[in-house]
C-alpha cells in the first residue's frame, strides 16, 4: 500500500477550507463524524480508518501504523487463553472396578483360610425402621418398705445405703416397737422376779421334803419326781423373770418384741428413707429396693406412623453407637400403661429386655429396630460377607471361579439380623466369601498371610 505524506494533507485541507485553519477542520471532522460509516480492515501490519462522508464533499482516510504494538498486545492474550484452556489434572492408567484384580489361591491356601461362600439370594425381608428408645424401669420391679408398727430402729450390722445388694429375706433393721407400757413396767417386771423366786423355793422345800420322805420308806419314788418337776419348773421361771427385766434395763420401752425388717426381694437398694436409732411412726417409709434384672424400653412412635409398625413383632436393640451388624438384644413387646406425648405428637411403645448383668440404666438411650407391616424382596447376603475399605466402600469377593475370587462393590441399604439388604450387588446366585474375607482382601494388597 503507498505511503500517506500527512504534512501535504494538512495543508491541502488548509487552502481549500480557508480561515477555518486547523481548528476549523477538526470542528468540521467532529460535525460530520455522525454521517460516516466505519469500516476496520485488519491485517498482520495495518489497521485502517475508513471514513465516508456522505455528500461527496470530504474524504479523510487516516493510517496509523500499528504493526508492533498490535503483536505484543495480541499475543498475551493467546498466552492467558492457552493457560486456561490446560486441564487442572488428568488421570492416566485408571482401572475401572470391572477390571480389579483377581486372586488366585492354591488349594492349601483356601484350606488354611478357611474360606466358606455362600450364593447370593433374593428374599422376602421386612421393611424396619430405627428409633431412639429409653430404659424404663417396670413398675412392678420397684418395692417399698414401711413400718409395721412405730418403733425404734436399729440397724442389723452396718447402716444400709444406697446402692448396696441385697438378697431376699436379708436383715436391714431391728424394729423396736414403743409398746403401751403400765405405769411403771419396771416395778412389775420386779415383781414377777420376786413372785417366781417365791415359787421356786417352795418348790426346792417340797422336793427336799420328799427326797427325805422317800429315805425314810415313807415317800415314794413318784412323788418325788413331780416335786423335782415342779423344781425345774418355778426355776425356769426365775431366769426369764429376770431376763426380761435385764432387756428392760437396757431399752426402757422394749420390753418383750423387737421386729426383723428383712429385703422383700433380690435387687439393689435404691433409696433409705431413715437412719439407725430414729424412731418411726406405723407406715412410714423406711428404704425402696429396686430389681434390675428386667427392664423396660419405652420407644416414642409418631403417631401418624403407628399403623405401619407391626407392634407383635420382637424388637432389636442396640447401643446408639453401635455399627451396623453389631450384635443386638431382643426385646419383646408388653401390654404397658399407654402413654403419649402431645407436645412431639408421638405414642409410647414398650419392650420387655432383659438385663441380667445390669448393663443397662434407667433413663438410657438405645437405638430400637421395628419392624414394619410391610415387606418387600431384596437381594440380600450374610453381613459377614460384607468388607470396608478406608474410604468407607463396602464390598465383597465373588468366587468367579475354582480358586478364584474377584472383589465387588456392594450397595448396603440396611442390616437386618445377620442380613445385609443390598441395593446393588453381584447376580442372584453367585457365590460370595463368608468367611476368610478379611484374609483375601489382605492377600489382594500385601498384607496377607
Amino acid at each position: 500500500m503507498p505511503s500517506v505524506d500527512l504534512t501535504a494533507l494538512t495543508t491541502r485541507m488548509k487552502r481549500e477550507h480557508g480561515t477555518h485553519g486547523i481548528h476549523g477542520i477538526h470542528g468540521k471532522a467532529a460535525h460530520l463524524f455522525r454521517e460516516f460509516r466505519v469500516f476496520r480492515v485488519l491485517s498482520s501490519s495495518f489497521d485502517y480508518l475508513v471514513f465516508r462522508v456522505l455528500n461527496g464533499r470530504i474524504l479523510f482516510i487516516m493510517t496509523i501504523i500499528l504493526s508492533s504494538m498490535w503483536s505484543s498486545a495480541c499475543s498475551k492474550p493467546q498466552a492467558a487463553e492457552s493457560q486456561q484452556a490446560a486441564p487442572a489434572a488428568k488421570v492416566e492408567n485408571a482401572v475401572k472396578e470391572s477390571e480389579l484384580a483377581t486372586v488366585k489361591l492354591s488349594a492349601k491356601a483356601e484350606e488354611r483360610l478357611g474360606i466358606v461362600t455362600t450364593p447370593v439370594a433374593v428374599e422376602q425381608v421386612a421393611q424396619t425402621r430405627t428409633f431412639a428408645g429409653e430404659i424404663v424401669l417396670p413398675p412392678d420391679r420397684t418395692m417399698s418398705v414401711a413400718a409395721p408398727v412405730s418403733g425404734t430402729l436399729l440397724a442389723s450390722g452396718a447402716q444400709p445405703t444406697v446402692g448396696i445388694i441385697v438378697r431376699k429375706g436379708e436383715p436391714i433393721f431391728r424394729l423396736t416397737p414403743l409398746l403401751a407400757p403400765e405405769r411403771d413396767l419396771r416395778v412389775q417386771l420386779g415383781r414377777d422376779v420376786i413372785n417366781a423366786q417365791t415359787r421356786a423355793d417352795a418348790a426346792r422345800l417340797r422336793f427336799n421334803r420328799a427326797e427325805q420322805l422317800l429315805r425314810d420308806r415313807a415317800g415314794s419314788e413318784k412323788a418325788v419326781e413331780q416335786a423335782r418337776e415342779e423344781l425345774h419348773l418355778a426355776e425356769n421361771d426365775v431366769k426369764v423373770a429376770r431376763e426380761r427385766l435385764e432387756r428392760y434395763d437396757k431399752a426402757p420401752v422394749s420390753a418383750d418384741v423387737a421386729i426383723t425388717v428383712m429385703a422383700p426381694r433380690d435387687g439393689m437398694i435404691q433409696k433409705v428413707f431413715v437412719g439407725s436409732g430414729q424412731t418411726v411412726a406405723s407406715g412410714a417409709p423406711l428404704f425402696e429396693v429396686a430389681n434390675f434384672s428386667t427392664v423396660w424400653i419405652r420407644v416414642p412412635v409418631y403417631v401418624g406412623d403407628l399403623k405401619l409398625i407391626d407392634r407383635r413383632q420382637t424388637a432389636r436393640v442396640q447401643m446408639l453407637n453401635e455399627p451396623p451388624g453389631s450384635p443386638s438384644r431382643p426385646a419383646r413387646p408388653v401390654n404397658a400403661p399407654p402413654t403419649a406425648n402431645p407436645a412431639n405428637d408421638t405414642a409410647d411403645l414398650y419392650f420387655e429386655l432383659g438385663n441380667t448383668d445390669g448393663g443397662l440404666r434407667p433413663g438410657q438411650k438405645m437405638g430400637v429396630t421395628l419392624s414394619e407391616r410391610s415387606t418387600e424382596e431384596s437381594l440380600v447376603v450374610p453381613w459377614s460377607a460384607v468388607l470396608h475399605d478406608i474410604h468407607g466402600g463396602t464390598w465383597v469377593y465373588e468366587n468367579t471361579a475354582p480358586q478364584q475370587y474377584m472383589r465387588r462393590r456392594v450397595e448396603v441399604r440396611r442390616v437386618v439380623n445377620s442380613l445385609a439388604v443390598l441395593a446393588r450387588g453381584p447376580a442372584v446366585g453367585s457365590k460370595v466369601v463368608t468367611a476368610g474375607a478379611a484374609e483375601i482382601f489382605g492377600t489382594e494388597f500385601g498384607t496377607g498371610k
